[in-house]
């Protein structure tokens, strides 16, 4: 396979220890992080080759995260440098019935901050053959939105394949610009996609008067392909919260005119819930590319990505093609390999 370009921001993930509470922290666990950063990283790790662009302070911080992307194979020699902070969310992780909280500090980031230019897409994207970004870098500032639509343009003109994550996060989306001002003109060069029922009634307003749940989804997803008719495939995942740390999770695949629907993964007692999206999209990426043949092996093997990731500290999947495969077959007892 052609290398896979990832566009997007690394951010620091700072978090207090132990599920406690953001007033007792005496301490805070750091991860590198980012919704691309960790899609990159889960690629490099299933064995396809992956390349991360993104603009970053020059600074130590900054060295240490791209010395982890180059550690589990990622390339980063289209990296810019500029600005002068990287970006930083604090998660409060919750417990039982309590929610876990997020608090953004990303505003003038580097690549908030980014200028047009600054990135040769052509000469990055030359010997590419998918492009991969997300619904969170367009909601970070008008620059980022305006680089992102750069990219997926230039990448939809080589013919290169163009995935994108919907990712809606409401608390990004504060300088000026409502998400459905932006995303329809991003999407409009995409070829596959990840989403929601949520995500596309806030960003497109799409929704569906079906009362039966598969009827809605297909009805939805039906709906999209018409209005961006470049999607080649539309997933749309769905989850089931029945306490902080035991969620169940599935998705559906619109193939051609038919719907295909996931197994169904529970996760309980889950580690951390974040970066299962990313996980999802990571085995959306490989499933499409490893079972093209099999639309229902794809989407299970996504689902079942994510559903791992629930038992892994911090935003990256670091799970193996095997792993997953074996979760797939059935193999949920978590006994010891030896």
């Amino acid at each position: 396979m052609k290398k896979i370009v990832v566009f997007g921001e690394v951010l620091l993930r700072l978090s207090p220890p132990d599920y406690t509470r953001f007033g007792q922290a005496t301490a805070f666990n750091i991860y590198y992080a980012g919704a691309e950063y960790n899609t990159a990283i889960s690629l490099a790790l299933l064995g396809l080759p992956v390349s991360f662009v993104t603009r970053l302070p020059d600074n130590d911080l900054s060295i240490a995260a791209v010395q982890q992307l180059k550690r589990y194979g990622v390339e980063g020699n289209n990296i810019c440098y500029g600005g002068k902070r990287l970006g930083t969310y604090y998660l409060e992780q919750g417990a039982v019935m309590r929610g876990s909280k997020v608090i953004y500090d990303r505003e003038h980031s580097s690549i908030a901050e980014i200028e047009p230019g600054l990135l040769d897409w052509k000469n990055i994207l030359k010997d590419a053959g998918w492009f991969h970004c997300t619904g969170i870098t367009p909601a970070v500032s008008q620059a980022a939105a305006d680089e992102t639509l750069t990219a997926v343009k230039m990448a939809s003109e080589l013919g290169l394949t163009v995935s994108i994550d919907l990712n809606y996060r409401s608390k990004l989306w504060q300088y000026g610009k409502h998400p459905k001002e932006v995303m329809p003109e991003i999407m409009k060069y995409c070829n596959v996609v990840l989403g929601d029922m949520n995500t596309v009634k806030t960003y497109f307003e799409i929704e569906s008067a079906e009362q039966d749940k598969k009827d809605s989804y297909k009805d939805c997803m039906q709906q999209l392909k018409k209005m961006f008719p470049n999607l080649q495939h539309i997933i749309f995942s769905f989850r089931d919260t029945h306490s902080v740390t035991n969620n169940s999770i599935g998705a559906f695949n619109l193939n051609s005119d038919k719907l295909i629907e996931s197994t169904v993964f529970n996760m309980q007692g889950m580690v951390d819930r974040l970066g299962g999206g990313d996980a999802l999209m990571v085995g959306i990426i490989y499933g499409l590319n490893k079972f093209k043949d099999n639309p229902q092996k794809s989407i299970d093997f996504a689902v079942a990505a994510a559903a791992l990731k629930s038992s892994i500290p911090g935003d990256t999947n670091f799970v193996t093609e095997d792993e997953i495969l074996s979760l797939m077959q059935g193999n949920t007892s978590g006994k010891i390999n030896r």
